[in-house]
């Protein structure tokens, strides 16, 4: 096979429909492109593919010229693939975090890897790249595929219209999630050119804190250059949670392994197409499967069961926190809005009870000490999206903890404008048995107030009965 052979193979993937996860017999029918039938394996290939096409074109990369560009993992497999099949190197910034079997798919197509901060998700690449080329001499392509017209135009040009043809032009409802929003805002734009009456409706992850890898939130997000947040008849939003237990309900109902984000397309399509027939309207519905599981079989979701996420209520634990120690977590949180507030909850502990005695507010390393300023590359963004603790803190905690004959029973922290429930983060960085108490500021005003407590494997955050 030749390089022709291969890019000729990007596209012209088939739409399935949905038949048991959503009912065959509804007068609402639902569809997705399976993108992973691209040779790359996603939906990048055809962005990657439009983008290396032009800058082939215009003379902008040629043979043996560096490729370079953020990624968070499949337009830079997708590029990896290319770059072996037309002989140009890649180099590429993406977070430590990305799933192994990323991270391996790259290595075996012979790119480069520059890992970056996993902390500031894709974000952070686009950052690491950006200082890289200010500093680098010497000439590379920067595909910039957040700011690439390209990466649309190749929706534009063949994803949009494989959707019209392949529906007979039936299509009531297009779906699709934002990354660089090329898939969107490409397609959106030439669906709306075919037949305006076609609702398009983006979704986006429901928190800054989540787990759909390869997608924004786009209030705290660098927004890419090619997203037109006009384009969106609707938007829309899908937990980690949600997109994980439906990826597991298509394996088991539908025979379909998707990708986390295209979990995250499916259970967003469901929840429209319920409200579509709760008003006796008729529709059909499409979405994108951006890619399979196969890039996130490692992931520890695929083993959760959906009673995990119960709590056993005899093995449920009791935080006792008096109204005055709530008034100091909600004055902490409303102090220091729009970014998030942390700190220490020392106690007593018993068996299944602990008792707040004290809280010991904490600095966020990401922005709030100078000294640990190499944490962040964006203090504003990062004190909005999430809490760091440094070392120094961790031992204060612990001095002031035996200083009161205390032992550290949990943490609280804030979460400005979004729910006071754990987050995708919550989870990777929470230590297990202690009380996480989580409060929601919305607008500068503290509201909802709740505990959770981790389980010993990780898996799941346990609601926990608060008494004042």
């Amino acid at each position: 096979m030749n390089s022709a052979d291969l890019t000729a193979r990007i596209g012209s993937t088939p739409l399935l429909r949905i038949c048991r996860i959503w009912p065959a017999d509804s007068t609402v029918q639902i569809y997705a492109k399976a993108e992973w039938a691209n040779p790359g394996g996603s939906v990048k290939d055809r962005a990657a593919w439009r983008i290396v096409r032009d800058a082939f074109e215009r003379g902008l990369l040629g043979k043996g010229q560096t490729l370079v560009d953020a990624t968070s993992g499949n337009t830079g497999i997708a590029y990896a693939m290319l770059g072996a099949a037309l002989s140009f190197p890649v180099r590429l910034y993406l977070p430590a975090n990305a799933s192994h079997e990323r991270k391996r798919i790259l290595q075996i197509y012979g790119a480069e890897v520059v890992p970056t901060d996993p902390l500031e998700g894709s974000d952070g690449a686009i950052r690491a790249v950006r200082k890289a080329l200010q500093e680098e001499k010497g000439s590379v392509f920067y595909a910039d595929q957040y700011g690439n017209p390209m990466n649309p135009r190749a929706h534009y040009e063949t994803t949009a219209e494989e959707i019209w043809r392949q529906t007979d032009g039936r299509v009531t409802h297009f779906v699709a999630g934002l990354g660089t929003s090329g898939t969107f805002c490409g397609t959106t734009r030439r669906l709306k050119e075919l037949n305006p009456a076609v609702q398009c409706l983006s979704f986006e992850p429901d928190s800054p804190f989540h787990g759909l890898e390869g997608m924004k939130h786009m209030a705290t997000a660098i927004v890419p250059g090619i997203y037109d947040e006009r384009l969106a008849d609707r938007k829309m939003e899908c937990s980690t949670e949600e997109a994980h237990a439906t990826c597991r309900r298509a394996a088991r109902e539908e025979g379909l392994l998707l990708g986390i984000s295209a979990g995250a397309a499916l259970a967003t399509a469901v929840r429209l197409a319920c409200e579509l027939e709760e008003v006796g309207k008729s529709a059909v519905i499409v979405t994108i499967f951006p890619d399979g599981a196969d890039r996130y079989l490692s992931d520890s979701f695929w083993q959760e069961s959906e009673k995990s996420h119960i709590p056993n209520p005899s093995a449920q634990t009791l935080l006792v926190l008096s109204a005055e120690h709530e008034a100091a977590i909600r004055a902490h949180g409303e102090k220091t809005y729009p970014h998030e507030a942390c700190g220490a909850l020392l106690g007593k502990a018993q068996k299944n009870r602990k008792e707040v005695c004290a809280t010991l507010a904490v600095a966020n390393a990401f922005g709030e000490r100078g000294d640990l300023a190499e944490f962040a590359v964006s203090a504003r963004e990062s004190q909005a999206n999430r809490y760091l603790i440094p070392p120094e803190e961790i031992l204060r905690i612990e001095k002031e903890a035996r200083r009161l004959g205390l032992d550290v029973i949990g943490f609280y922290h804030s979460h400005p404008d979004h729910p006071a429930r754990p987050s995708a983060y919550d989870q990777e960085h929470a230590w297990p048995w202690l009380s996480y108490v989580i409060v929601r500021v919305a607008k500068g005003r503290s509201e909802d107030l709740a505990s959770f407590v981790l389980s010993d494997d990780r898996s799941v955050f346990a609601p926990e009965e608060v008494k004042k």
